[in-house]
């Protein structure tokens, strides 16, 4: 019987069928149970490896990768996504959980970030995806496992530690130096964190570095205070998480951020002194070196930080707080609590800006000061009365500064000069204890003295110094004064001579 598309017919209409209830889903023919202490994606690589897929593509439906996003969701997985991973795997959600950071509302950066007390996150603290899946491992408890899994602890950004065996983490291949990283959850690559992805090494062989033990109970505390959202700060008491880390970061700022490598080896070399010589190198930059200097910090605090500000030469601990602009008002009013009461001088009282009175009331104006420059002969007094031009036409002072060359605390030492004895006390140089007309006089004094009699010694100098102004010269002042102005002969070496043979 032919059809033709002109025959009519009767059709009901049906409805959609609706999805089936997420607890119908079929389960994956297959399980793989969480060890102790295991990270989530440590777990998913394993349960995807025997099935030959990624675990992205194995669990999860195109409608999660939204909720998924990009780089390494397993950190801090939807609530949404947990379900669907107890779904297919079978595993209690609250087991899941506990394989991450939780995901409730916590900044990224207190944990995500590699390598979070190492100088290279402070000098260039730009992050992309391959950065954050770097991962460090302790090699006796890979050694220890039958079956080598990651650990959750070691994929926290500051995690440098091993608690259980007093070890630093490996991050690093011994034996090519290949950075190791945990693999994309897209990857079908076989899974073995004991080896290393370049070269095979079997990391369960090297031998890893001891840890102090104060960086392991620091460590300890840290994991502690991660759970419990509590960081007890010694003799400040119980300061939340985020504000914790951002303590942190100010204080290895103060160390990493625009210092010299001698004052830094000054530093080395205290900490050496109070937690054993050698425990940092000559130029410390890992991670694992953050954490031990947090930890001495810590151990004296709140006195070794005005040690570790002094050694290093650094700003003030407003200066510091300063630098962090990402901090919100409630973060930065905490640590501004914390810090300023270590340096009760630091802050400002009403009569902050001292010098504004002084510098507004001369009588030359800024013109005038730079025309006073422009016939000066000296050339210090030049760049003073430059700088001081500017700050009298209304510059702020680290702007003036930088405009002369001269770090801000110079001009302010200007400025407090000139406010105390007026401008010829901010142009002239001081030497010493001495001001410019008391040097004058001095030096006239010993150019006067006569030159039958023996030199005179730096005793004398300092003794009439204290006797006419009541101030103490260093011996260094007064033999440069000697040795300038002093009217006696002063020996030359010449070249040696040369003694001629008689000619015949």
């Amino acid at each position: 019987m032919q059809w033709s598309e002109k025959d009519l017919f009767a059709v009901e209409l049906f409805e959609p069928p609706s999805e089936e209830p997420v607890m119908q889903r079929p389960r994956l023919p297959g399980g793989i149970v969480p060890l102790p202490g295991e990270a989530l994606a440590s777990w998913l690589l394993r349960y995807a490896e025997p099935f030959g897929i990624a675990p992205d593509d194995l669990l999860l439906r195109n409608s999660d990768v939204q909720l998924a996003g990009r780089g390494d969701w397993c950190r801090r997985p939807h609530p949404h996504l947990i379900e669907r991973l107890a779904t297919a795997t079978a595993v209690d959600p609250p087991r899941i959980t506990e394989m991450t950071f939780g995901a409730e509302a916590v900044d990224e950066a207190l944990d995500d970030q590699r390598e979070r007390f190492s100088a290279q996150r402070f000098r260039a603290p730009t992050t992309i995806s391959r950065r954050q899946r770097r991962m460090a491992v302790c090699v006796h408890c890979l050694a220890d496992d039958a079956m080598p899994y990651v650990r959750r602890d070691w994929t926290a950004g500051w995690a440098t530690v091993c608690v259980d065996h007093k070890t630093v983490l490996t991050g690093d291949c011994p034996e090519c130096g290949y950075k190791l990283r945990m693999p994309a959850l897209s990857s079908r690559d076989y899974f073995a964190p004991d080896r290393c992805p370049r070269c095979s090494f079997r990391l369960a062989t090297a031998s890893p570095r001891e840890a102090h033990p104060a960086a392991v109970a620091l460590h300890r505390k840290l994991i502690e205070a991660r759970e419990s959202g509590v960081f007890d700060l010694p003799g400040q008491g119980a300061i939340t998480w985020p504000v914790a880390m951002a303590l942190f970061d100010v204080l290895l700022g103060t160390v990493w951020i625009n210092t010299g490598l001698v004052v830094r080896r000054r530093l080395a070399a205290r900490i050496g002194r109070d937690f054993g010589h050698g425990v940092l190198g000559p130029e410390p930059t890992g991670s694992y070196d953050g954490l031990l200097i947090l930890a001495w910090i810590l151990d004296g605090w709140p006195d070794r930080v005005r040690v570790a500000i002094a050694i290093l030469q650094a700003p003030r601990p407003r200066r510091q707080v300063e630098r962090w602009r990402d901090l919100n008002d409630e973060t930065r009013q905490k640590l501004l609590d914390l810090l300023l009461a270590i340096w009760p001088d630091q802050k400002p009282g009403d009569d902050r800006g001292w010098w504004r009175a002084w510098i507004e009331n001369l009588p030359e104006t800024g013109d005038e000061l730079r025309a006073r420059a422009a016939v000066d002969r000296f050339p210090h007094r030049r760049m003073r009365l430059l700088a001081l031009a500017d700050v009298r036409d209304g510059m702020p002072v680290e702007l003036a500064a930088e405009a002369a060359g001269i770090i801000p605390r110079t001009l302010y030492i200007w400025l407090r000069r000139g406010a105390k004895g007026g401008l010829d006390a901010a142009l002239d140089r001081q030497r010493g204890a001495l001001n410019q007309a008391q040097a004058v006089e001095i030096a006239q004094w010993i150019a006067e003295a006569p030159t039958n009699q023996p030199r005179w010694r730096t005793n004398r100098v300092q003794n009439e110094v204290f006797r006419r102004y009541r101030l103490e010269i260093s011996k260094d002042v007064a033999q440069n004064l000697l040795r300038k102005h002093g009217p006696w002969v002063r020996r030359r070496v010449g070249a040696p001579h040369r003694w001629s043979q008689p000619h015949d």
